[in-house]
């Protein structure tokens, strides 16, 4: 666990133990067939769901990883799904987002992960492009097509293990960027403003979704292949403080070492 060293004394409880704002931690890495489940690490019990037309031995297809297979017509639910998160960025929450995987671009730019897709249905959106780098949407049903962010200058999508991470304040409306615990060189040292300021109700009772973005009912076709060695998601109130940049990147380069560990209630 990441955060603080544990031999430290004098400090509280919540210092030395996971961030209580997580969602979900999970970690494929020492899972095995059998599981069924992407399970989550915390004490929440989030754990990633197959979806209908994604079968466990698919699932368990990679050694170390989660799997998911590119949607498709007759088997569009072919994802791994968590559950709700509710996130509100209209009334000042912050997510904060790290992933761990392979994945490779497709012909056109798609759907990878999240929960919103159109503006049919509200939420948060990671948009994998054709030239591998990645984008953030988010969407207010019914009344937006969705406010976009900037595209990432890293490329986590070649097919090799990257990561990606991701900040969105809903308190300021910025947001900031990370690919292989690198900040984008495009933000500068500071996060940047999100599509002019622009308030977005992301509120919304779907999963949170890797390989797709959208929820079960929509049977979307827009998705693609996944593996995931992690997935970090953490949730904070509109009280709670945004880390800085060098707060999350530290943070981010300590999960890349073990990501089975959990970011600590100390780390910020």
């Amino acid at each position: 666990m990441f955060g603080l060293n544990s031999r430290m004394s004098g400090f509280p409880a919540r210092a030395l133990l996971p961030h209580p704002r997580y969602h979900f931690h999970g970690y494929a890495g020492d899972q095995i067939t059998g599981d069924n489940k992407f399970f989550d690490r915390t004490a929440l019990g989030n754990h990633g769901v197959r979806g209908a037309n994604l079968s466990e031995a698919q699932m368990f297809a990679n050694a170390g990883y989660m799997s998911t297979i590119d949607p498709a017509g007759g088997a569009t639910d072919s994802v791994i799904r968590i559950p709700n998160i509710n996130f509100d960025y209209a009334n000042g929450e912050k997510l904060i987002v790290y992933w761990l995987g392979k994945a490779t671009p497709e012909g056109a730019s798609t759907n990878f992960m999240g929960d919103g897709f159109s503006g049919t249905y509200a939420g948060t959106r990671v948009r994998m492009n054709t030239a591998g780098t990645f984008q953030l949407t988010l969407y207010d049903s019914p009344n937006f097509g969705g406010e976009y962010g900037g595209t990432s200058n890293g490329v986590p999508f070649d097919g090799n293990l990257h990561s990606l991470a991701f900040v969105l304040d809903g308190s300021v409306k910025k947001y900031g960027m990370w690919v292989d615990e690198i900040y984008d060189s495009g933000l500068g040292a500071t996060y940047a403003t999100y599509s002019g300021g622009t308030s977005v109700d992301t509120r919304n009772t779907n999963p949170w979704n890797i390989g797709c973005a959208s929820p079960v009912a929509a049977a979307s076709t827009t998705g693609v292949a996944t593996q995931t060695r992690a997935l970090h998601i953490l949730r904070l109130s509109a009280s709670d403080p945004i880390p800085s940049v060098a707060v999350l990147s530290s943070a981010f380069r300590q999960i890349r070492s073990n990501p089975s560990k959990a970011i600590l209630g100390g780390a910020f």
